[in-house]
């Protein structure tokens, strides 16, 4: 019993340090979610709900009927709507240490975009990419539909 719980306990430390700090530390939360959300967290598929945390390398997807809107740390918020996938590729705000970044990768749908505190204090750090495009944030407001 004792070697047991050694072994899982052993996989569960081994499984948590192949994550890097920033990957383990909650990046915002989910504001609103509607119709069929899911989020894509390693190989789990979870059920989006108002109030969950998200955390970076998660993915957003929503189905016909679905809709989701979220928060980031910086204040940035995202809206996708139905039939629609986004995959938090980097997200770091860390501006006491001048450490700012974001990288979102939409595959599919609508989205709609309102910059936070990293797009004002390093435009340069924020990305949006579609399979055809990438795109530097300048703006405050952004609005697109991907076609895959």
């Amino acid at each position: 019993m004792r070697i047991g719980l050694l072994v899982i306990c052993t996989l569960l430390a081994a499984s948590t340090s192949a994550f890097s700090a920033e990957e383990l530390r909650p990046i915002g939360l989910v504001k609103v979610a509607a119709g069929d959300v899911a989020i894509l967290r390693n190989t789990q598929r979870i059920a989006a709900q108002p109030g969950q945390q998200l955390y970076q390398k998660d993915i957003l997807s929503t189905g016909p009927t679905g809709r989701i809107s979220i928060i980031l740390r910086d204040d940035t918020i995202l809206a996708l709507g139905s039939s629609s996938e986004l995959h938090i590729d980097r997200f770091v705000f860390e501006p006491s240490r001048q450490n700012m970044g974001m990288v979102l990768r939409v595959t599919r749908g609508i989205i709609g975009y309102r910059s936070g505190r990293i797009a004002k204090l390093a435009p340069e750090a924020v990305r949006i990419e579609t399979p055809k495009a990438s795109l530097g944030i300048k703006g405050t407001y952004l609005m697109m539909r991907v076609v895959p």
